[in-house]
């Protein structure tokens, strides 16, 4: 399985200069819109769709199919996609929050918004999508990528829409967020996405083990 990671961070080379034009115009973005919390959130969606990326080029080269005449497994197949899902989703996170701290000190909304707040909005966004990619691997193992990209336009609207009306309902409501709060969401929300990862990652591996090719 190592040697599958390593064939899709090689493969995600060949995209390292785009990533890096994006970055910077995510961070050029919420510099002038003054927002440093929103190019965290982003950093976690981008790299997350990395793995679509990583995804077509298995697709178009017919990989799964030249890699079954190799001593891999399906569940290794499988079992790789998942980690280099959990590796560019961490790469996110990190890539976010140092974003973060710089674009907050140049913009001067360091402190802004309490720590409580932020951590709540970041780990909301973090655990919904990495739910909606949870979702989507089966899809791209069953359907192929290009029908799981219509399915990342639907779930894209449906959780913009959840989140825009979750953050309104919030503010609208004069909710103070506590630490305490925080702490229940992140527990709630590590559980859930755990749930929805295992249940993801069983369900992949039966639509490979049906599969032919």
């Amino acid at each position: 399985m190592k040697g599958l990671l390593v064939k899709d961070l090689c493969n995600l080379r060949q995209v390292a200069r785009q990533s890096l034009i994006v970055v910077a115009v995510l961070a050029a973005w919420c510099f002038f819109l003054g927002d440093s919390q929103l190019f965290s959130m982003m950093s976690i969606i981008y790299s997350l769709m990395l793995l679509f990326t990583a995804a077509s080029y298995d697709e178009m080269a017919q990989f799964n199919k030249y890699a079954l005449t190799l001593p891999v497994t399906r569940k290794d197949l499988v079992r790789s996609k998942y980690v280099l899902m959990l590796f560019l989703f961490l790469a996110g996170i990190v890539t976010g929050l140092v974003g973060k701290a710089v674009l907050g000190i140049l913009i001067g909304d360091a402190g802004s918004v309490s720590l409580a707040e932020q951590g709540f909005s970041l780990l909301s966004v973090a655990c919904i999508y990495l739910l909606a990619f949870d979702i989507l691997l089966p899809v791209i193992f069953r359907l192929g990528i290009e029908k799981a990209r219509l399915f990342l336009a639907l779930i894209f609207v449906v959780v913009s829409g959840v989140l825009f009306g979750a953050v309104t309902l919030v503010r609208n409501s004069g909710i103070e967020i506590t630490s305490g709060m925080v702490f229940a969401a992140v527990g709630a929300g590590a559980a859930l996405t755990a749930a929805g990862l295992l249940i993801s990652y069983f369900l992949s591996l039966r639509v490979m083990q049906k599969k032919e090719w």
